[in-house]
């Protein structure tokens, strides 16, 4: 549990121009991760013939998580240097 206060602690450390940076990556996220979600819902319910709809909409889903992670990457890089600088 210590550790976890401890991360937490660090985190609110962060300067504005990381945590601006996370939080609309976050958004981004979100939102291409709902659009991949419905695309494959689309695909399993109206067009389930075409299968490239489901490659579509499983791509974005991969994409969107792939944005989550550059974006907290570098975030914490930029506040890193940041600090040393």
């Amino acid at each position: 549990m210590k550790k976890i206060e401890r991360i937490a602690k660090q985190f609110n450390k962060i300067n504005r121009l990381s945590k601006i940076i996370i939080k609309y990556g976050f958004f981004t996220f979100f939102a291409l991760f709902l659009l991949g979600a419905l695309t494959i819902l689309m695909y399993q319910t109206v067009f389930y013939s075409n299968s490239y709809i489901y490659y579509l909409g499983t791509q974005i889903v991969k994409t969107s998580f792939t944005i989550l992670a550059e974006v907290i990457i570098g975030g914490l890089v930029i506040d890193f240097i940041a600090e040393k600088g």
